[in-house]
């Protein structure tokens, strides 16, 4: 048994490592592409998807933020200054997992988005604003970006782990309580916490 539980472990680190030297490589492809483009829009892009491409401790993740970064100081434009702002504070906060990564980009983005969509609200024709109206524009755009609407982390962790504790109830079953003959002991025991870990896994999803 501890031979069986050994291998699967083994098995198991061997696709992470697998799983993140593919993630590393991909993020190496994608920045030589960001690096060599011309085309502004196009290294953007290239830059978002290292982003996407997140992987604990890889030093082009940092690099692509800086890029894009640098990228936005660029432009004069401000609507591409804000597509630029937005498409790095949206790859950031795809990327968050129990964690966010580069919180505090974040938070300096912020308020440079919100800046720029206000004087966007103004200068729009059709929109009856002034200089006037900026203060309340802004705090109404402000408000809007810090809004956490992320899950509680509390309860996807329960959910997580339910499911993992429900799935392993199902095979105790199986593996223990259908044998021939039937064991109702274990049976019990695995009804009993299926009942429960899959009550506990549909509760934490709804108070995710």
């Amino acid at each position: 048994m501890k031979r069986i539980s050994l291998f699967f472990l083994i098995l198991i680190l061997i696709m992470l490592l697998i799983f993140y030297l593919r993630l590393f490589l991909q993020q190496k492809d994608f920045m030589n592409k960001a690096k060599h483009s011309n085309d502004s829009i196009k290294a953007i892009t290239y830059y978002e998807r290292v982003i996407l491409s997140y992987i604990p401790f890889s030093p082009y993740s940092r690099e692509a933020v800086n890029g894009i970064l640098e990228k936005c100081k660029k432009t004069g434009d401000d609507e591409q200054k804000l597509y630029c702002y937005e498409t790095l504070r949206s790859a950031l906060y795809q990327v968050r997992s129990f964690y966010q990564p580069y919180r505090e980009e974040i938070k300096k983005l912020e308020p440079l988005i919100a800046e720029l969509k206000t004087y966007e609200m103004i200068q729009w024709k059709y929109n009856n604003l002034s200089e006037k109206d900026y203060q309340r524009l802004y705090n109404y755009n402000i408000e809007i970006m810090q809004y956490d609407s992320s899950p509680s982390v509390f309860w996807s962790m329960v959910s997580v782990l339910s499911l993992f504790a429900w799935i392993c109830s199902v095979c105790f079953i199986i593996l223990k309580g259908l044998k021939t003959p039937i064991n109702k002991r274990y049976l019990l025991w695995g009804l009993t916490g299926f009942i429960l870990f899959f009550s506990l896994w549909i509760i934490g999803l709804y108070n995710a």
